[in-house]
């Protein structure tokens, strides 16, 4: 098989990393508490609904690029519709508790539930992006990489 020389080397580099230093269950530690997944000496958040752009210790940036933040959306669209509202409207259509209730609790809950799971939603995506990728963590990176950049933008 052949590989462009570039290729290759990306290959080689990312093999001799497979021994990260803050490995993937540090990385799941750190990210439950919703602290930095990198250093996890800061909060990734400053409020309820203030998630910093980059970490107060390390200066790893929390909002990556412009698309990040569609993971957490999905994350918490996904908990708010299936975890929340259709619970709530299948006790409502089967009589458990009142449809009007039912509907009243969804409605406030849909606005309300976000809100309060904001940072969590974050917390989790950062979980999932970097147990998939645990490489793109500055402390994991190799020394001799020449991408040491947190920003994409700044790396092209």
């Amino acid at each position: 098989m052949f590989f462009h020389k570039d290729c290759t080397n990306y290959l080689i580099e990312y093999t001799l990393i497979l021994n990260f230093k803050i490995s993937r269950k540090t990385i799941l530690k750190r990210c439950i508490h919703s602290m930095c997944p990198n250093c996890g000496k800061a909060k990734i958040a400053n409020s309820l609904i203030v998630i910093l752009e980059k970490c107060s210790k390390c200066g790893m940036p929390i909002i990556r690029t412009n698309g990040f933040y569609i993971g957490p959306i999905c994350i918490n669209y996904g908990f708010t519709a299936f975890f929340l509202i259709c619970p709530l409207l299948v006790l409502g259509f089967s009589g458990i508790i009142s449809l009007n209730i039912s509907i009243a609790l969804s409605f406030i809950a849909s606005f309300l539930f976000p809100i309060l799971f904001y940072v969590t939603s974050w917390s989790l995506w950062l979980m999932i992006y970097y147990l998939c990728l645990p490489n793109e963590l500055f402390e994991n990176r190799p020394e001799t990489s020449d991408d040491l950049l947190f920003d994409e933008d700044e790396r092209i």
